[in-house]
């Protein structure tokens, strides 16, 4: 019972988060964006760029794009700011919602509790990465530790956006 109702469900998702980092490193380009003032202090620059990086191993994260995809406003000003634009809109917050409760809530609920993810709607899940945008962003994109798998392939980044400011609302003000 304990294997067919916990262990096995537990190492899919390994193995399903595995295989989604493997292809969101798969080979293609290193971005970096312009400083602005508006970006966070403890966001990471280099040569007066915000450097995107891999929650796992730290190296430049790398966005792959599809053909079809083009990128936002939104996104074009993420990458200049390292601010999420998205946070406070409720229609964004909305259509995140969406996306969080279709791709997310298997494994963090649908209140943002934790089950095989970590609880989000508390501040406790705050690591030395999660507490900016651009490093939610990053574990989100590229995945994460554990189970976390990366959505960059799949989802496209304005949408990861819109997940970001819906999360936000789950959690209390600091």
């Amino acid at each position: 019972m304990y294997l067919s109702k916990y262990f096995i469900p537990s190492v899919l998702a390994a193995g399903m988060a595995t295989f989604s980092a493997g292809l969101a490193f798969a080979e293609s380009h290193t971005t970096t964006v312009e400083k602005t003032a508006d970006v966070p202090a403890d966001v990471e620059f280099e040569n007066g760029k915000v450097v995107f990086r891999a929650a796992l191993d730290d190296s430049p994260l790398k966005f792959e794009f599809k053909p079809d995809q083009t990128l936002t406003p939104q996104v074009e000003e993420f990458y200049k700011t390292g601010v999420n634009p998205y946070s406070g809109d409720s229609e964004a917050i909305k259509a995140g919602n969406k996306s969080y409760q279709k791709l997310c809530q298997s494994c963090h609920l649908k209140d943002g509790g934790g089950r095989i993810g970590p609880s989000l709607n508390d501040n406790k899940w705050e690591g030395s990465r999660t507490h900016t945008e651009v490093g939610r962003f990053e574990i989100i994109y590229g995945g994460g530790a554990g189970a976390m798998q990366a959505f960059g392939r799949r989802v496209e980044q304005d949408d990861i956006l819109k997940i970001m400011a819906f999360i936000d609302t789950l959690r209390p003000e600091k």
